[in-house]
C-alpha cells in the first residue's frame, strides 16, 4: 500500500468515525434524553489509550465492573461500563475518543493480530451502570451443552455480531435486559443497533445444543474473517459473513474438526467461491480427508488453474442462495 493509498483509508476512517460519533449523538439526544449512555469496554487484551495532555480521559468516568467468578477472568481483565453524561462537553469529546478506538480496533492489521475489540458498544438504559453490569454478570458464564463452563464475550462486537442472529427473540431481551437499544459497530464495521421488542419475559437464556453448536464456530468464522481482512485490506461485506458463517456449518457436515482445517475451509469460501465445496475437484479432495490427511493437505494440491475454475462459479449448475 502507498502514501496514497494509506492516505485515502484514513480519510475513510476519519468519515466513519465522524460520522458514526453524529448519528450516536442523534440518538441519544432525540430517542434517549432521559436515559444513562454506558460505554461497554474490554481492556482485558490492551487498555484504552491515556488522554494528551489537558484533554478528558476515560480514568475520570464512574466504572461499573461485570463481575465474573472464573480463575479465567482475573480482575484486571473484567469487562465494565462507563457512564458518559452527553450534557457535558469533557463527555461528549470522550463519546468520539470511544468511536475513534471502536474504529482502530477494527483495522485489519489490528484485528489480525487478535488484539480484541476494546469498545463493546454504546448502551441506552433507564438502570444506571452497576444495575446493567449486575444483569449482565449473569449471562455471562454460561453451561454447554456438554456441561461446560463457556463464556458468552457478548461485551466484544466482533463476537455479539454473530450471537444475536443465533438468539430468540426472547433470549435477545433477557440479554438486553434494561438496555433498551444497544448501539456497536457490526460484523462490517457499521453502526447497528440492537434491541428488543417486549421488556425481559424470561430470566435464562435456555440456550438450545443447536444454538451452542453455532457459537462454539463462531470463534473460528472471526479468525478467518480477520485473515480475510488481512489479505484484502479491507472489511468484510455482508454476504462474505453470511458465506463464512454457511461454510462452517458446511464444514462440520464433512467432518472437518481440526482448527487449522476449519479455518481453512472457510477462507476458501471467502477467497475462492461461497459454494466452492460443491466443485468435484473440491469433493475430491474432501474424500481424501481422514485422521491421517488433513484438509489443508489435501487441498494443496490443487492447482492454479483448478482455483481458477472455482472462483469463475461456471461449474455451478444453476444459482444458489445462502
Amino acid at each position: 500500500m502507498n502514501a496514497s493509498d494509506d492516505q485515502r483509508h484514513a480519510d475513510a476512517e476519519s468519515a466513519q468515525i465522524e460520522a458514526a460519533t453524529i448519528a450516536l449523538r442523534r440518538h441519544f439526544e432525540r430517542q434517549h434524553r432521559d436515559m444513562h449512555c454506558l460505554l461497554v469496554v474490554d481492556s482485558g487484551m490492551r487498555a484504552l489509550p491515556p488522554a494528551k495532555k489537558g484533554k478528558p480521559t476515560f480514568d475520570d468516568l464512574p466504572r461499573a465492573v461485570i463481575e465474573v467468578d472464573h480463575p479465567a477472568f482475573p480482575a484486571e481483565h473484567r469487562p465494565y461500563l462507563l457512564t458518559l453524561d452527553l450534557s457535558q462537553p469533557q463527555d461528549c469529546m470522550l463519546l468520539f475518543d470511544s468511536v475513534r478506538v471502536a474504529y482502530h480496533d477494527r483495522r485489519p492489521d489490528d484485528v489480525v493480530q487478535g488484539l480484541g475489540q476494546r469498545i463493546g458498544g454504546w448502551l441506552a438504559s433507564s438502570l444506571p451502570a452497576d444495575e446493567v453490569a449486575a444483569h449482565w454478570s449473569k449471562y455471562l458464564l454460561q453451561q454447554d451443552g456438554r456441561a461446560r463452563t463457556c463464556a458468552l464475550r457478548f461485551y466484544d462486537a466482533r463476537a455479539l455480531s454473530l450471537l444475536w442472529p443465533v438468539l430468540t427473540l426472547m433470549q435477545q431481551e433477557t440479554l438486553l435486559g434494561p438496555v433498551k437499544a444497544w448501539y456497536a459497530l457490526d460484523a462490517c464495521a457499521e453502526l447497528c443497533t440492537y434491541k428488543g421488542l417486549y421488556p425481559q419475559s424470561r430470566a435464562e437464556l435456555l440456550l438450545k445444543p443447536g444454538q451452542w453448536n453455532a457459537i462454539h464456530r463462531h470463534g473460528l468464522i472471526n479468525r478467518a474473517l480477520a485473515l480475510h481482512m488481512a489479505a484484502t485490506g479491507r472489511q468484510p461485506t455482508p454476504d462474505e459473513v453470511k458465506a463464512a458463517v454457511a461454510s462452517a456449518e458446511r464444514a462440520e457436515h464433512f467432518g472437518l474438526t481440526d482448527k487449522d482445517d476449519m479455518i481453512a475451509f472457510i477462507g476458501h469460501a471467502l477467497a475462492w467461491h461461497p459454494y466452492f465445496d460443491s466443485h468435484p475437484r473440491i469433493l475430491e479432495a474432501l474424500r481424501e480427508v481422514s485422521t491421517d490427511c488433513f484438509y489443508t493437505a489435501a487441498v494443496s494440491e490443487i492447482g492454479p488453474e483448478e482455483i481458477g475454475d472455482i472462483r469463475s462459479g461456471s461449474w455451478l449448475a444453476g444459482p444458489r442462495t445462502a
